[in-house]
């Protein structure tokens, strides 16, 4: 019974930055779900980051779709003709790949993959999540993502020589590193290629 208990870092009181959560949520365990967490006003960063810190897993819902659009489709613009950006969503996975490596740091990420979405006429629901065109991300760094997440992870505490590692790090880099980690694939089974 010890091993289904939450460990110790998973409670405690509730940012400031942040709503608490829904009373259906046990008391013991917090959820950070930034849609309904944090809140309007508030630097997004500031409560997003304060809310992954404090997180003992990351679920980030990942989407790509036919004409490359989607939470992760949006990344195969960067780097295209030297196009670069601060991108939220790169933002997000740089910071939570990053705090995996650090001590009382994210323990897991465990990414919802998602395709194109279906219409409700053809029963609904995600194609699967088209891992292909991932070779087609930038194999060099956003720079004004990076830079960002650096400035974040040092007021964090990470050490120089991480934050220096993140700074290298290519989009197509940080997505893998991200999806080399289990993850649902919210699909028909028939969907997936090879299978």
């Amino acid at each position: 019974q010890k091993a289904l208990q939450i460990p110790r870092h998973g409670w405690g009181t509730w940012m400031k930055s942040a709503q608490k959560p829904h009373p259906f949520v046990p008391a013991q365990a917090k959820v950070f779900l930034d849609r309904e967490c944090l809140l309007d006003g508030q630097n997004w960063v500031t409560g997003f980051v304060r809310g992954l810190a404090a997180s003992m897993c990351f679920v980030p819902l990942l989407s790509w779709t036919k004409d490359d659009t989607g939470s992760v489709g949006e990344l195969s613009r960067i780097g295209v003709a030297g196009f670069d950006k601060e991108d939220n969503v790169l933002l997000e996975l740089i910071i939570a790949t990053a705090l995996c490596d650090e001590p009382g740091g994210v323990l897991a990420i465990l990414p919802v993959l998602l395709g194109q979405a279906r219409p409700a006429a053809k029963g609904g629901g995600f194609s699967a999540f088209p891992f292909y065109k991932v070779a087609r991300l930038s194999d060099l760094p956003s720079r004004a993502t990076n830079a960002r997440a650096g400035v974040v992870l040092r007021q964090l505490g990470v050490s120089e020589e991480k934050v220096q590692a993140v700074l290298e790090r290519s989009v197509k880099q940080v997505v893998e590193q991200v999806l080399r980690n289990q993850g649902v694939q919210t699909c028909e089974w028939a969907d997936v290629e090879g299978v």
